[in-house]
Parts: structure tokens; C-alpha cells; sequence
């Protein structure tokens, strides 16, 4: 089996019909994106209004009132993911939609996400 995060990110917008340079180019003109591509982890992620759901797919959408973080994609390390987290403008919530973007979105604290990073294992792959 392959670790490499970048190649399992490739294995994931082919199986769903999707187009990975679309989607990391409409995050690099969102100011406030977060794109990560190392062999170890793929992140891609951007600010958000909650309440907003049917939004959080338009990934040049950036919002003045976001209010969390919405992740569109994570593969690879959570440990290393949690710890780069740090670093990020904190917002009160953390979303995100499972598999092929099903209607419903997960919504979980930030604080209590962000607490989680004593008890992952190094790499969930």
C-alpha cells in the first residue's frame, strides 16, 4: 500500500469525478485558504459561515463573518494536520461534508477538535 498523501488525494477526486488543479486553483485566489501537498499530508481548506452550507463548495468564497474553518479535503498525518492547525486564524467551529460531498454537513467546536491532538496516533493514513 501507498502512504504517499498526494497520491491518495489523486485516487480520491478520480474515483468522485472531480478535478483536483480546479479546485486548487480556486483556493489559491481565496485569500484566506490553506493548501497543503506534501507526501505526508493534503490539505484544503477555507473559512466559512456555518450556516452557510450550500456554500462552503464554492472554494473562492471567502466570508468576512466566517465563522469556521471548512475542511474539503484531508489526507495523510491528523497529528501533523492538528499541529500546523496552530497556526490558523482560530475560528469557533471546524466542518466538513464525508465522501463524495454528501448534503450533510459535520460541524464540530474548534477547541474540542484541536484538543483531540494528544490522543491521535502519528499518522492516519
Amino acid at each position: 500500500m501507498n502512504n504517499d498523501a498526494r497520491l491518495l488525494a489523486r485516487q480520491y477526486y478520480l474515483r468522485h469525478d472531480r478535478d483536483w488543479l480546479v479546485d486548487v486553483e480556486a483556493l489559491a485566489a481565496n485569500p484566506r485558504a490553506v493548501v497543503v501537498n506534501l507526501p505526508n499530508l493534503v490539505v484544503l481548506l477555507k473559512p466559512v459561515c456555518i450556516r452557510e452550507p450550500m456554500a462552503w463548495l464554492d472554494l473562492r468564497q471567502s466570508p468576512e463573518a466566517a465563522d469556521a474553518w471548512y475542511v474539503h479535503l484531508l489526507v495523510g498525518d491528523v497529528a501533523l494536520a492538528l499541529s500546523l492547525a496552530r497556526d490558523l486564524d482560530v475560528l469557533p467551529w471546524l466542518c466538513f461534508q464525508r465522501g463524495a460531498r454528501d448534503s450533510r454537513g459535520h460541524c464540530y467546536s474548534w477547541a474540542r477538535f484541536v484538543a483531540r491532538r494528544a490522543t491521535l496516533p502519528t499518522s492516519s493514513i
